[in-house]
């Protein structure tokens, strides 16, 4: 099953991508408000051909991933973890494509959902933003190399996460192609700003 269009990008994404979080309850009504109050509104994401970092609304480090390594870092109470991404193997999910369609700052989406044990998640993907998957293949934690292979590499635009009493919607509002260094992934040069 392909999800390629004839106007696929022919280079792989590397860049910026910010997003927006959105509550709902499982009603569908918003409850951005309330969630809001404990939790960011933005999520600052940078990825390249084979390591991403994201930051918090207040530019803060949530989580970095260095391919070369396979660790995968992420930010609690002020304190850096680090896990090894190839070991940290979560639920194995499905996948299903879906027919919904939707365009995200002019990106034409296909939707793909994955289900696993414990959680449901339906990513609309476009063939304008990819990455090549195969950096990513020893990335285990959270199934993301699954993902990406599933998905032809091909990131989330707008990702919206199932849990037991809402769901959040995490949509693109800003995509920019931008050239990352090295060490915009290096996490040693990270801790010592």
């Amino acid at each position: 099953m392909t999800f390629f269009s004839a106007f696929a990008q022919k280079e792989p994404f590397e860049g910026y991508i910010l997003y927006r979080y959105n509550y709902f309850d499982l009603e569908g009504n918003d409850i951005s408000a309330k969630m809001l109050l404990e939790n960011d509104s933005v999520q600052h994401y940078y990825i390249n051909k084979s390591n991403y970092i994201s930051y918090k609304q207040n530019q803060t480090l949530e989580q970095l991933y260095n391919s070369k390594t396979n660790k995968y870092y992420y930010a609690r109470d002020s304190k850096i973890y680090v896990l090894d991404a190839g070991s940290a193997q979560s639920p194995k999910p499905k996948y299903k494509k879906l027919d919904e369609k939707k365009t995200i700052l002019g990106h034409k989406c296909t939707a793909i959902q994955e289900i696993s044990e414990t959680n449901s998640v339906i990513n609309y993907i476009s063939d304008d933003i990819w990455v090549d998957p195969a950096p990513y293949q020893n990335h285990k934690l959270g199934n993301w190399g699954e993902f990406l292979k599933e998905s032809k590499g091909r990131l989330g635009l707008q990702i919206t996460s199932y849990h037991e009493d809402y769901y959040v919607t995490m949509t693109a509002v800003l995509i920019q192609n931008l050239v990352l260094p090295a060490e915009a992934f290096d996490i040693d040069k990270l801790l010592k700003k």
